[in-house]
């Protein structure tokens, strides 16, 4: 139980070092886009819940559903190119829907 609860911080504590190093690089240098930082987002979420599920883990739903979005809205925000302000606003805001659908979900299937 101990390792396991070790090895759920440690992807915890990689997933989170990874999306800030990512952001960090996103806001760093002109080329890359809000939209190409959600789908790097969406891509480090759902990777980190395969690593999770490939060491006996389960996934977490709730970032599972969020990297989906994330990888999903990254794809529209880099086809359709809003300026910074609406595309970051926008994916905040399918984010936060995403989050409270989940624990909504969640709780109406207890």
């Amino acid at each position: 139980m101990e390792n396991t609860n070790t090895l759920k911080h440690n992807f915890a504590t990689i997933g989170n070092g990874m999306l800030l190093i990512w952001w960090g690089t996103v806001i760093m240098f002109d080329p890359l886009t809000i939209g190409m930082g959600a789908i790097g987002t969406g891509l480090i979420m759902l990777g980190v819940n395969a690593a999770r599920l490939l060491n006996g883990i389960p996934a977490k739903g709730s970032t599972t559903v969020i990297g989906i979005i994330a990888l999903v809205w990254g794809a529209v925000d880099t086809v359709w190119n809003p300026n910074f302000e609406l595309s970051f606003a926008m994916m905040l805001i399918v984010i936060g829907l995403a989050k409270i659908a989940s624990l909504v979900i969640r709780t109406k299937t207890e």
